[in-house]
């Protein structure tokens, strides 16, 4: 077989492994809202290297658009059976910048890689949680300083992440055993694609308003709709 035939034969068979993987696959997309959007929340107010940081910055707890919806809500299935696992060629990056974290939600895949860079010309030391117990400790104390936290993950849960120079610096990961998650962008929407047909449960959660659940069944194929709707604790 000339080489030609051989990367033709290749083509033909990631082709087919693609359509087998779409077969009897449907999809989630949806909203998030926030009911009780119209007060504010005060400053975070800055502490430490205020020469740099300034003196206040603004509270990221909740991003609400102007038709309520809501970002950084984390939208996920609560399980399900596959065999396919994390890329590990995926790359996460979570930057210190500004002296706050960006993103400050983030959601990855076991197996996916995590890195955290300093784009300030700060010391910070990033320190993850998972049930209270440290994940990963790194000190970037210079900018553009960055390391590498993928060894560290070894079991899926929501991560809480700190910064042991700032104490309101605030951030989580949420790293799950399947690939079907999404977190909300800038006007609360979200997709999950590619989940094989079948009836889950799907939630929501979000950092300070909590977690919403609801059943919903996805088709062989095409769109199912989902709302989630939080208030304000």
């Amino acid at each position: 077989m000339s080489k030609q035939q051989r990367l033709g034969a290749a083509l033909v068979g990631t082709l087919f492994l693609a359509t087998v993987s779409g077969a009897n696959a449907g999809s989630i997309t949806g909203e998030v809202k926030i009911l009780d959007a119209t007060s504010k929340l005060p400053l975070v107010k800055i502490t430490k290297d205020q020469d740099y940081c300034g003196e206040t910055l603004p509270n990221e707890t909740y991003l609400i658009d102007p038709n309520g919806g809501l970002k950084n809500v984390v939208v996920f299935l609560e399980s399900a059976s596959t065999t396919q696992a994390g890329d590990p060629q995926k790359l996460n990056v979570i930057e210190n910048t500004g002296c706050r974290y960006a993103p400050r939600i983030l959601a990855m895949q076991k197996g996916e890689r995590l890195r955290v860079r300093n784009a300030d010309p700060k010391l910070h030391i990033p320190h993850s949680y998972l049930n209270e117990k440290t994940v990963f400790m790194l000190s970037l104390p210079f900018r553009n300083t960055t390391l590498d936290a993928t060894q560290k993950i070894r079991q899926p849960g929501i991560m809480k992440l700190v910064c042991d120079t700032h104490a309101w610096m605030l951030g989580y990961v949420h790293v799950f055993d399947h690939p079907f998650f999404a977190v909300t962008d800038e006007r609360g929407t979200f997709s999950i694609v590619n989940i094989p047909a079948g009836t889950y449960t799907m939630k929501a959660w979000h950092e300070d308003a909590g977690v919403k659940s609801q059943e919903i069944v996805v088709p062989e194929s095409g769109d199912v709709q989902a709302t989630f709707e939080f208030s304000k604790k």
